[in-house]
């Protein structure tokens, strides 16, 4: 998909808006199918969007030529248009941003044309897709035969010569091109991007997208839907004419979308005993609501010193879980019958729920005696729908920077560290270890703003920042992908 050049056009208003209606959603629609394309693996730079005012006559004509002389042979050109399509004289258009219905000849360009300009190219590969009225023109069809089932390598090696031009139109010459309200998109452009976005059952052959396919659920879908949204029970049917040296060739190869959805899949369904949130801070023990006139902060780091310091904290330990209690009545609304037991000792509290608890402990520092150390968590879960509930994560909104899971079964260290290692690329993953104690390693992964720790019944995910339970999760969620598309899936199930 990396050889795909695009011009992805949106005309939705009109100069002439007085007599030329809006285009509902045609911005949308074309925003949507190149973010389709992007996630498909081709190249965001190479997928030009012309929208707004930027669609004049002159620009559009200069952009289809810029394309067509830009086009190596090895590249497949992709043409998306979303806007108003006209029938003048006998001839298929599309408009403009400034087009007028006064001169409807002059200020607009030809369906024909195009397909002329786009067929200067060198490229042999050309799709067209034309969500507008009178949009569906006929070219003569060449002799077609069928193939049996391949491989997707297998299919992918005998359409890699296929040469075709083939246009996908929204609708016949005498019909128009429906809005959906509901769907925020044009009927046919929805079912389009649906089909790219790997939504479609059943229309892929080994994850490949091929044109008769694609034709055979957009004609069928988007009949089906316009009879259903308009009163008056419209027709609306797609068609796909241009030439073709096979009966059918490769549109989309949604391999690479299908594989991420997979690990996102499994990620989500991750298993593991408990999920702990926490977040730990350091501060002067003078600091400390217990610390009165007359007390002095601790030289030493022993237990004795550390007991005072617990003691002395009781204060803020009873402030904190009283000003959570709070938040979780005003936010979560919880009523007594929700809170279990609250527990205030030296060095420690804890307030239940009948949805998890959450704990504070106070200790001292072991890098200076005069420092506490306050850590802050949410532990035994008793319902997993509670860690992404917006309402729980409005009470704990930036609170924690570290998410720690303790797995149902052992993970293999060595074997993670020697995964990562016959890798050997530390730009893209690497990992820190001491083979002294080959019971923890830590990773580090390309763009992941962290780290994460491994240890053999548990995984540590810590952030640079505080956030929320939701997000630390999704951070997980993010770098179990990122581990999953190297390969080290099956180390950490």
């Amino acid at each position: 998909m990396k050889n795909y050049l695009g011009l992805i056009i949106a005309v939705e208003e009109y100069n002439d808006s007085k007599k030329i209606s809006k285009v509902k959603f045609a911005n949308n629609d074309a925003k949507q199918f190149r973010e389709s394309l992007i996630n498909l693996g081709c190249e965001k730079s190479n997928l030009e969007l012309l929208d707004g005012t930027k669609t004049t006559k002159t620009t559009i004509e200069n952009k289809i030529k810029k394309l067509s002389r830009t086009a190596k042979s090895y590249d497949t050109i992709v043409l998306y248009y979303a806007g108003h399509g006209f029938f003048v004289d006998g001839v298929n258009k599309i408009s403009c941003v400034d087009t007028e219905l006064d001169s409807l000849e002059t200020s607009t360009i030809s369906i024909t044309s195009i397909i002329s300009e786009l067929e200067k190219s060198d490229s042999t590969r050309i799709i067209v897709f034309l969500d507008c009225c009178h949009s569906g023109i006929e070219f003569s069809e060449v002799e077609r035969s069928p193939i049996s089932d391949f491989s997707t390598d297998d299919l992918k090696y005998i359409y890699r010569d296929a040469e075709h031009l083939i246009v996908f139109a929204s609708c016949k010459s005498d019909e128009k091109s429906q809005a959906d309200m509901e769907h925020n998109h044009g009927v046919w452009s929805y079912y389009l991007i649906q089909a790219l976005q790997g939504n479609a059952k059943d229309v892929y052959t080994e994850n490949l997208l091929f044109s008769d396919q694609l034709q055979k659920y957009l004609k069928h879908h988007t009949a089906k839907r316009v009879k259903f949204i308009t009163p008056e029970k419209k027709n609306q049917t797609p068609v796909k004419f241009g030439k073709e040296t096979d009966e059918k060739f490769i549109v989309a190869d949604l391999t690479k979308l299908f594989e991420t959805r997979k690990i996102e899949t499994r990620a989500k369904g991750f298993k593991f005993k408990e999920a702990v949130f926490s977040y730990s801070e350091e501060d002067y023990v003078r600091k400390l609501p217990g610390f009165k006139d007359g007390n002095k902060a601790p030289k030493k780091i022993d237990d004795y010193h550390e007991n005072w310091i617990q003691k002395i904290a009781r204060e803020l330990i009873r402030e904190e879980l009283d000003e959570v209690t709070v938040l979780l009545r005003k936010i979560l609304k919880l009523k007594l019958k929700d809170f279990q037991e609250t527990i205030i000792e030296d060095g420690y509290g804890q307030l239940s729920t009948v949805y998890f608890d959450y704990i504070i402990g106070v200790t001292q520092s072991q890098t200076s005696a005069e420092e506490y150390v306050l850590t802050r968590s949410i532990e035994n879960f008793k319902y997993s729908d509670t860690i992404v509930s917006d309402k729980f994560n409005e009470v704990f909104e930036k609170e924690f920077n570290m998410l720690t899971l303790r797995m149902e079964k052992d993970i293999d260290i060595e074997e993670l560290i020697n995964h990562i290692e016959g890798i050997d690329n530390p730009d893209l993953i690497d990992v820190d270890y001491s083979t002294s104690d080959l019971s923890k390693c830590t990773v580090e992964i390309s763009g992941f703003e962290g780290s994460i720790h491994f240890e053999i019944d548990e995984i540590q995910i810590v952030v640079n920042k505080n956030t929320s339970p939701k997000t630390l999760v999704e951070s997980f969620q993010n770098v179990y992908k990122e581990l999953g598309s190297t390969g080290c899936l099956k180390l950490t199930e």
